[in-house]
């Protein structure tokens, strides 16, 4: 009697304009056709969610399935996605050669409890809060895959982490900022090294480490006017950013004699881009240079969303210039909080000063503006602003600081 094979999913295969995707099941195949390779591997994914079941229910190979997955959605980087697939693999480390099924939410616990007793091989010094919780949420995760397609349950559901993060990093001040800018431009004068015009870019561009370091001279185009982003940590990384003027002459300069893809920054001796930990010394010796508080790279990116907040940008578009989905997450972990309060109130600011002189029709079109011009949580935030200042008139109402950066990004 022969096998019964499990099902699975081939292709996707180009059919002249069109793609096609294969499902395998009981001997049998069905061709599926659709318009684009994205829609295809979009669809070939639905399916082995709905269709395929690991063969080894051994946890550890059940997460390889995971990672798998992950990697054909391409939603993240793969770097990002292998670093979801390690840490729930460190969450769940004693039990990976157990089938997924022994993993009860007494367990999930109890290995949660021996993770915060982990000392990282790196720094020598028990895990951060924050990275507790993000091996949890990628425990979570796996779960969650797993539990959709119809493996065992989340026994990390009820699991709550212990600890509050630390949510962003320490800031520059203005004036600092504008001694970084300066600093570094005139190590580029002496020394002519790339990394001090990386740096200017993470600050001015808002650009995350990685994405700094792995420019081509190709993604700079328009006479260095524009620099291309075609791919990232997350599917909203890809964005094409305008260069400030300041920028832009260095930035070509860098270009020149180089291979449309050599990189933008340098490379190391194995022709591989520079070291995420060579950047970080090198902000740090910028920081000592122009005697300002020294800070990371990712500190960099963090001021330049405090300041286009604190210019007046609209929140969705800074949160779109830093490759988030949201502004939530900028709010969250960039943006400080009094420049999100200072721009709150600015435009609460320039839209009482436009009120009609009506009173009748002054109440109902205040509601209205507000409304379209802000979400839910917003709102919230400004009435409490505003019951803090009740006794204020409006005279004293003053907008918020726009000279902080220039619209070509002049500190």
């Amino acid at each position: 009697m022969r096998i019964k094979e499990p099902p699975r999913v081939v292709g996707p295969y180009q059919e002249r304009e069109r793609w096609r995707i294969v499902l395998v099941e009981n001997a049998k195949r069905k061709s599926i056709f659709l318009d684009t390779e994205e829609e295809a591997l979009r669809a070939k994914a639905e399916l082995e969610r709905r269709f395929l079941r690991p063969i080894s229910q051994k946890l550890c190979d059940v997460i390889d399935l995971w990672e798998q997955e992950l990697l054909r959605r391409r939603q993240v980087s793969p770097d990002s996605t292998s670093n979801a697939a390690k840490w729930a693999r460190k969450m769940t480390e004693p039990m990976l050669e157990e089938p997924i099924s022994a993993l009860t939410p007494a367990k999930a616990a109890a290995l949660y409890n021996r993770f915060l007793s982990l000392v990282s091989s790196k720094t020598k010094q028990p895990y951060s809060v924050a990275t507790h919780r993000m091996a949890l949420w990628c425990a979570r995760s796996f779960f969650l895959w797993a539990n959709a397609n119809g493996v065992c349950g989340n026994p990390f559901k009820e699991v709550k982490p212990i600890g509050k993060p630390r949510a962003g990093k320490p800031q520059l001040r203005i004036e600092e900022a504008r001694r970084f800018t300066r600093t570094a431009l005139e190590r580029f004068e002496k020394n002519g090294h790339p990394l001090n015009i990386a740096a200017l870019v993470a600050l001015m561009m808002g650009m995350r480490t990685k994405e700094v370091l792995i420019r081509e001279v190709r993604d700079l185009d328009d006479g260095g006017r524009f620099l291309w982003i075609d791919a990232g940590k997350t599917v909203n990384a890809k964005r094409h950013l305008e260069v400030p003027d300041l920028l832009r002459p260095y930035l070509v300069q860098l270009t020149v004699g180089k291979a449309p893809n050599a990189l933008l920054f340098g490379e190391q001796s194995d022709g591989k881009p520079r070291a995420r930990q060579l950047f970080w010394l090198f902000v740090q010796r910028l920081c000592k240079f122009a005697a300002v508080p020294r800070v990371c790279t990712h500190s960099l990116r963090g001021l330049h969303a405090t300041l286009a907040v604190q210019s007046g940008s609209a929140a969705h578009v800074v949160a779109a210039s830093l490759g988030h989905g949201s502004f939530e997450m900028t709010e969250r972990h960039y943006a400080q909080p009094s420049a999100v309060a200072n721009a709150a109130t600015a435009r609460v600011t320039s839209i009482l000063d436009q009120l009609p002189a009506s009173p009748a029709e002054s109440v109902v079109a205040l509601a209205t503006r507000l409304r379209a011009k802000f979400n839910r949580l917003e709102l919230l935030q400004l009435a409490h602003l505003l019951t803090a200042e009740e006794s204020t008139k409006h005279a004293d109402f003053r907008p918020a600081n726009r000279s902080a950066i220039d619209p070509q990004g002049h500190f």
